[in-house]
């Protein structure tokens, strides 16, 4: 899961990520918080790798608006597309099915995030066919 709020530009680099587990964007990254949309916000240090990257960060972060989902959760399906659901309190609000390159219909940040993931996902998935 990410914050379903968090806009991921660039990798990180490994080293900053505190576990043994996978990132949930498939790779470390820093990014832009959405969550106020007429601000640009870069979010840093312990936020950015355990709220923004993990998602479920409402309680850490004064930016999560109290409605609306708080994680955005992600995986590869068959034939190259990635099925993304945003929650809220572990419960999917919204799922949905997206191919790379073509936006889902829920807003730029989602379809940012499974970009993202598309890219990360690349070297260790062989391409459908």
């Amino acid at each position: 899961m990410a914050c379903p709020w968090f806009e991921p530009s660039d990798s990180l680099p490994w080293h900053v990520w505190p576990g043994k587990y996978r990132p949930p964007l498939g790779r470390p990254y820093s990014g832009f918080c959405r969550a106020i949309p007429e601000e640009t916000h870069e979010p840093q240090g312990d936020l950015l790798v355990l709220g923004c990257n993990v998602g479920y960060a409402r309680a850490q972060c004064e930016r999560v608006p109290e409605t609306g989902p708080d994680a955005a959760r992600f995986c590869l399906a068959a034939s190259g597309h990635v099925r993304w659901a945003l929650e809220r309190g572990h419960v999917p609000e919204r799922i949905g099915l997206a191919a790379r390159g073509v936006p889902t219909g829920q807003g730029t940040v989602l379809d940012h995030q499974i970009e993202a993931y598309f890219e990360a996902c690349a070297a260790t998935v062989a391409p459908p066919g």
